[in-house]
Formats: structure tokens, C-alpha cells, sequence
């Protein structure tokens, strides 16, 4: 068995974490940074900070009892991303059932699938209501601060 202090020793970068928690936890810091905004993670006390720069998180680095390193996008989305194939597909009729989306919204969702494209999210955000879509290995992303009928039927419109 391991020491607490040979484990830490063993997480010297983003990519060496593997408790589900904290990446999951990281997904969701990741979706509210700002551009520009960096994420650092410190094994040691196990907690998130979000430094406003890049700069900012260089200048942090030197505190070496936090011991504080990045928190890379690419591992993060690829965790939602095999988080999502698990999850179940989107379903039209009950996200109606459920007052999300109208009854008159089917014109919209029929497109997308007779186009071949898939519903990976649907999310309400602080910026609006995003839908992802994808076909294959195309993803494409639509936001629409009104509602979430504007943004299908732009998503709709807008897909080859």
C-alpha cells in the first residue's frame, strides 16, 4: 500500500488524476470559465481555483505548498464525452412531457434527424439555451438566449 505522500508524488500534471469526482467536478468548472480564465487543481488539498490569467496561475505556481497544475480541457471533455455515450440518447417526447420543448417543435427535431444528426446536450445556461449537435465526428454547438424552441429550429436551419 501506498503513503499519502508516494501517491501525491505520482500526480505531477492533470492527466495523472483519476478520481471521477474531481474530473467531473472540473467538467463543471471548465463549462463557466471566461476566456482567458485558467482552472488549477491542487492534488495536495485536493481543491479548484480559478485565476483570472495565465500569468496570474505562472505566479501561483511558485507556492509550493499547494503544489497547483492546470486543468487541461481535453482530458476534461473527453471524460463528459465517454460520460455521454452512456447516458441516454435524446428523447423528443419527453422533453415535452416535461414542458421543455412544445408539441410544435417535432417539424423541428424530424430535420435534424432526417439530416442524420443526433441531440448530444440540450442545456440551459447563464447565456442562453445551447443545443449540441453532432453527425459522425461533426459536432456544432447553437445558442439562443430566447428559448429552446428558437435554438432547435436554428439548429435545424443551420446544418447541412
Amino acid at each position: 500500500m501506498k503513503s499519502y505522500k508516494e501517491l501525491m508524488e505520482g500526480i505531477k500534471k492533470w492527466s495523472d488524476v483519476k478520481d471521477k469526482n474531481a474530473k467531473k467536478e472540473a467538467s463543471k468548472f471548465l463549462k463557466a470559465l471566461d476566456k482567458g480564465q485558467v482552472l488549477g487543481y491542487s492534488a495536495v488539498h485536493d481543491e479548484f481555483s480559478i485565476f483570472d490569467s495565465e500569468k496570474e496561475f505562472k505566479s501561483a505556481l511558485s507556492d509550493k505548498k499547494m503544489e497547483w497544475m492546470k486543468v487541461e480541457n481535453k482530458v476534461a471533455f473527453n471524460f463528459i464525452n465517454s460520460r455521454s455515450k452512456l447516458q441516454e440518447a435524446f428523447k423528443f417526447d419527453s422533453a415535452v412531457k416535461n414542458g421543455f420543448l412544445d408539441k410544435f417543435d417535432k417539424k423541428w427535431y424530424d430535420m435534424l434527424t432526417k439530416k442524420g444528426y443526433d441531440i448530444e446536450e440540450f442545456n440551459l445556461l447563464s447565456k442562453g439555451y445551447e443545443i449540441t449537435v453532432s453527425k459522425g465526428g461533426n459536432k456544432q454547438t447553437f445558442l439562443d438566449k430566447k428559448s429552446p424552441s428558437k435554438v432547435l429550429q436554428t439548429a435545424a436551419e443551420k446544418v447541412k
